[in-house]
């Protein structure tokens, strides 16, 4: 998982044509759910979540976040917070934080 935990893992995984549509339920506040960081948690894509849940088995838990598209962006719901940013945006938004932190 990359630096500024799941939000920043699936804005790093868009690019001009490869997209994803996610939801994140939870109890948690929506900061909570894109944000933190926990070790060991990781993002896979694939198109057989049923072969990751089986390769894994109860080492860990499997959740299926949505779904990878070709739109070039992400649309990301956590609770009632609902964003979407395509590719471009995001790179804009990516040279902003490496260039503050530099």
């Amino acid at each position: 998982m990359s630096h500024g935990g799941l939000a920043a893992t699936l804005a790093e995984m868009v690019t001009g044509d490869v997209g994803a549509d996610v939801s994140l339920d939870g109890d948690a506040r929506p900061d909570e759910l894109l944000f933190s960081e926990r070790p060991g948690r990781t993002v896979v894509e694939t198109t057989d979540p049923a072969a990751v849940r089986e390769a894994v088995g109860d080492a860990a838990p499997v959740t299926v976040l949505g779904e990878s598209d070709a739109s070039g962006q992400l649309s990301l719901t956590a609770g009632e917070t609902a964003i979407t940013r395509d590719a471009d945006d995001i790179a804009t938004l990516r040279s902003v934080i490496e260039r503050e932190l530099a």
